[in-house]
């Protein structure tokens, strides 16, 4: 069981390295879409001008590429301690290794994207993913905690 949750992480990891090595322009063109699509759903109703709608994908597309970061490093956070949680070490030691091993990984993936065209490295962006893999952990725990108990009420 070991290995196939280590594979997920494996997995997740090359999934962040594609991402970071696209180039700027797809990146952002990717974040744009995405955004564009987000307030064709949400904003629909109202009455908004193409200029305004460009306006305001241009405003919120840094948001959300902000929140691709968190929510990826987040999905990471909760592969990292799955893995980890095979191994037999206390569960402060577990939850410290994951996030250094998240954060090994944000730091790296910034590196990466520093070589890329129209790509930079971010410390802020590190953060955002640290923070996400905390959260990861957070959910991973809280899911444990959770199935615990029902296991005891039964």
């Amino acid at each position: 069981m070991r290995i196939i949750k280590l594979l997920f992480v494996i997995i997740w990891m090359i999934i962040v390295f594609l991402f970071s090595n696209q180039p700027g322009e797809k990146s952002t063109g990717t974040s744009m879409g995405f955004t564009n699509n987000i307030i064709t759903i949400f904003v629909s109703k109202t009455n908004l001008k193409s200029e305004e709608k460009i306006e305001l994908i241009k405003r919120l597309e840094p948001i959300a590429r902000k929140m691709a970061h968190y929510t990826l490093y987040t999905l990471g956070g909760i592969l990292i301690i799955n893995f980890v949680n095979t191994y037999d070490i206390n569960k402060k030691r577990k939850i410290k290794i994951s996030i250094i091993i998240g954060f090994i990984h944000a730091s790296i993936d910034e590196i990466h994207q520093y070589f890329i065209e129209g790509r930079s490295a971010s410390a802020f962006d590190v953060g955002i993913d640290t923070v996400g893999i905390i959260t990861g952990i957070i959910i991973f725990k809280v899911l444990c905690a959770i199935s615990i108990k029902n296991k005891r009420m039964v």
